[in-house]
């Protein structure tokens, strides 16, 4: 590897030629030919290293628009990890600090646990550049708009880690949804349970201040899947308890009802007490229903009057890209200029808000009302 740059502080939708840009409120953007290209390419930051932030690497590095110019982690092993799937030498730090004062970016990738979030994005913000941030944007509705007042201010984008609407299963049913050949949808239930959980090996997810609990850490996914398809919530009920699992202080089982502004309702169950765990979910509609199962790895299609429709998991569009290289060359293409944030700032916002109201009425033991003072 040639020479790096190391500090010593540690820190405290798109469109293709094939494709559609899935946006809440069942919107979808599709384009007959590919945007021209630019020559420049995009020079991205990352800070934080992990699972999640070496995945979006790797998924960058394959872009040919973009260009890795630094890496930030205060662990030196997942730096030294995440510098081998670079092609060239990029900038290392141990403080993302340093990076964001010391290089001219086009992005910055922020990858690092979630309650350092919303500092690290405002910060790059505040040095005029465009972040990605991972879901979920922050752990509090007060987080989320200090990040988007951040980038307004800035003028620049932020955009979220919400994948789940570009992974290949969960695209298939959304476009089938949004396609209008079910008629309109009205409800949407979801079981996601996770065996017993652990906290995937990392102590900071186990601690409600730092990952969020369940509904942030895990669902931002489903809420924010709930909202491509009915829209924005006005209400939610909930109610949940810590069973099982001694090592973390947030509930490990969890049952949402989520009322939307059209009319549509939302049903999640969320569980990490469980000894199966599986992961199924079903969209009515007025003409059909559409039903997926992790465990059969089938998604179901039944239409009005017509035979049911079976698809394998590994049948669904495997022309399409993958979702993380997605959302990465989403970001590239807005670092470039190309077009704004596909998954936006309040995109971000409103998924959290749906969480933390679910938390205020597990607490209260009461219904709460959307959107939140």
């Amino acid at each position: 590897m040639g020479k790096s740059r190391k500090t010593d502080r540690m820190y405290p939708n798109a469109i293709t030629e094939n494709g559609r840009n899935i946006l809440p409120n069942g919107v979808g953007i599709t384009c007959k030919k590919e945007l021209p290209r630019m020559e420049k390419k995009a020079r991205l930051g990352f800070i934080g290293l992990g699972t999640m932030g070496c995945d979006l690497l790797r998924e960058a590095c394959r872009n040919p628009e973009a260009e890795i110019a630094a890496l930030c982690d205060i662990n030196p092993q997942a730096l030294e990890k995440a510098a081998g799937l670079c092609a060239g030498s990029p900038a290392q730090y141990s403080d993302h600090r340093a990076l964001i004062a010391q290089e001219n970016l086009d992005g910055i990738v922020v990858a690092v646990p979630q309650h350092f979030h919303a500092a690290i994005s405002i910060e790059a913000l505040g040095a005029g550049m465009p972040v990605f941030c991972e879901k979920p944007m922050g752990l509090s509705v007060a987080e989320c708009r200090a990040m988007i007042e951040a980038a307004r201010k800035a003028e620049k984008a932020i955009m979220i880690g919400q994948v789940l609407r570009y992974i290949g299963v969960y695209r298939h049913v959304l476009e089938t949804v949004q396609s209008g050949a079910l008629g309109a949808p009205f409800g949407v239930r979801i079981i996601r349970t996770m065996g017993r959980w652990g906290g995937w090996g990392r102590p900071w997810r186990l601690k409600r201040e730092t990952s969020g609990g369940l509904l942030m850490e895990i669902n931002a996914h489903e809420i924010d899947f709930m909202r491509c398809i009915l829209g924005e919530a006005v209400s939610v009920s909930a109610m949940g308890k810590r069973f099982c699992n001694e090592e973390n202080d947030y509930e490990d089982l969890i049952f949402a009802h989520i009322a939307f502004a059209g009319g549509g309702m939302g049903s999640l169950a969320t569980a990490a007490c469980d000894h199966l765990g599986r992961y199924t979910g079903e969209v009515f509609c007025e003409k059909g229903t559409v039903y997926y199962d992790s465990v059969a790895k089938t998604i179901h299609i039944q239409r009005e009057g017509a035979a049911q429709e079976i698809i394998a998991y590994d049948d669904v569009h495997p022309e399409w890209e993958n979702g993380v290289y997605r959302e990465m060359r989403e970001f590239v293409e807005t670092c470039l200029g190309r077009h704004p944030a596909t998954i936006s700032g309040e995109d971000g916002l409103r998924n959290v808000e749906i969480a933390e109201a679910c938390y205020r009425s597990i607490r209260e033991g009461r219904p709460v009302l959307l959107p939140m003072e």
